[in-house]
């Protein structure tokens, strides 16, 4: 039996941020979560945003989190595959009509997405 990948996406919203335990602490996380769970954490494929706002989607129209969709959409990134962010607001601070679209686009492909702060799946 393969075991499932696991990618983590990082993000914080002001380059001010970096000077903080925001990236640590998420890695860490996705890093616990996955070891916990026996998924491979493809840490050659970690899609990070570092001060960048979800703010009307810049973080995916400009950032990591629209390569984390193009990758799954081509086939990079697997069904199957596990999303690992800390919060919810990490991929979005959109309305929450465009967040909600963004986010069943996810798990229509097939990816599952865990928040780390509470290990909802």
């Amino acid at each position: 039996m393969k075991v499932p990948k696991a990618y983590s996406y990082l993000r914080f919203s002001t380059p001010d941020q970096s000077k903080g335990d925001s990236s640590r602490r998420q890695t860490e996380l996705a890093r616990d979560y996955a070891k916990r769970q026996g998924l491979d954490l493809d840490e050659s494929l970690t899609f990070k945003d570092l001060g960048v706002s979800a703010f009307r989607g810049k973080n995916v129209h400009e950032g990591a989190l629209g390569a984390f969709l193009k990758a799954v959409e081509t086939g990079q990134v697997r069904k199957g595959s596990y999303l690992l962010v800390e919060n919810l607001d990490r991929l979005s601070r959109d309305t929450v009509r465009s967040a909600f679209i963004q986010f069943t686009g996810i798990l229509e492909c097939g990816v599952n997405v865990v928040t780390l702060t509470d290990n909802k799946v």
